[in-house]
């Protein structure tokens, strides 16, 4: 499962980012790095990292999923989220009331959706080293689902629709997901609430995998830059319900610039953030799952694919040398 690195010695890693419906946006900007490339995602970077919508994205392309044991092309998965976002952020006449004492959303569209797109498919199908995201409320430490771990304890070969639902599970959105591995059970939510950007943990991990690295470059995918401004006299008299409407996303977005500024320094120009600056007119909220919002996500995606035709370009070429054979040496 694991290949070698291309023969520069080059490790290349993907980061994609959490963002709920606003996953539309790193589906658009895969596809169009994609096709410059002119392969799949798998045979070119030997990591790739995913939160919460994006690693729903992570283990799509990663993963032997479809029908034919192949990935799904990013804009297969746009359909995910464009047929599907409908269903599972509905709402009724209820959905108010019951927020305030349970999850916004029931889990069931999300499932049915996942196991639509995954159906079977285990961990193990892996066409590339994957780490995606979540966090354990029971021992309230970060759960990292790591594909090559399998090769050393078959516990860890999840079905890949568990582990979507669990790396998505945004808390007040959904309900967590419970898994059990052995002995041991967790309660598992969105990876979002401690690393939405996921490109800190990846570059870890490549380094962890790939101690003999010469070089390591991390794209990263971002869903968008939420620049909702808070005022003071908006928050100083929030409550336990006014932060629990607002708290989620400020923690999931306030995480990511500090993660660029962190890689920016460490790497370089080997760090490339793909993150459209400006969301309008679509809007930053995780569930807007209105017709106009979904159709104003896809216009930003493909305003930002154009405006920044020469950097996918350059990246591309980065990327073009495909990973190598099996690699007997990759790190514990």
């Amino acid at each position: 499962m694991a290949n070698a690195p291309d023969p520069s010695g080059t490790i290349k890693v993907l980061a994609i980012d959490g963002g709920g419906i606003r996953g539309i946006i790193p589906a658009i900007i895969l596809a169009a790095l994609r096709q410059q490339i002119g392969a799949d995602l798998h045979k070119v970077f030997d990591l790739i990292s995913g939160t919460s919508t994006g690693g729903i994205i992570a283990l799509g392309i990663g993963t032997a999923s479809k029908a034919d044991a192949g990935p799904y092309a990013p804009a297969e998965l746009l359909n995910l989220y464009v047929q599907n976002g409908p269903a599972i952020f509905h709402t009724n006449l209820l959905t108010g009331p019951h927020q305030l004492i349970g999850p916004k959303y029931s889990p069931n569209a999300l499932e049915a959706c996942l196991l639509k797109f995954f159906g079977a498919t285990k961990f193990s199908s892996a066409l590339t080293p994957l780490l995606i995201s979540s966090y354990d409320l029971q021992s309230q430490l970060p759960f990292f689902f790591k594909s090559h771990m399998i090769s050393k304890d078959s516990s860890y070969d999840w079905n890949v629709t568990d582990i979507a639902r669990s790396t998505s599970a945004a808390p007040t959105f959904f309900p967590p997901n419970h898994l059990t591995k052995g002995n041991e059970d967790y309660d598992l939510v969105d990876g979002g609430v401690f690393v939405n950007n996921p490109a800190m943990a990846a570059y870890a991990e490549a380094r962890r995998l790939y101690p003999g690295a010469a070089r390591i470059i991390v794209v990263r995918v971002g869903t968008g830059d939420v620049q909702n401004h808070i005022s003071f006299d908006e928050a100083k008299r929030w409550g336990l319900i006014g932060w629990a409407r607002q708290i989620v996303p400020v923690l999931m977005d306030s995480t990511s610039e500090a993660v660029d500024y962190e890689l920016e320094q460490l790497l370089g120009s080997d760090y490339f953030p793909l993150q459209p600056q400006n969301l309008s007119p679509a809007s930053g909220a995780m569930d807007d799952i209105s017709a106009g919002n979904l159709t104003a996500l896809q216009e930003v995606a493909h305003s930002y694919v154009t405006a920044n035709a020469d950097l996918l370009n350059s990246i591309a070429a980065l990327l073009k040398p495909l990973r190598g054979g099996t690699l007997s040496g990759i790190g514990n």
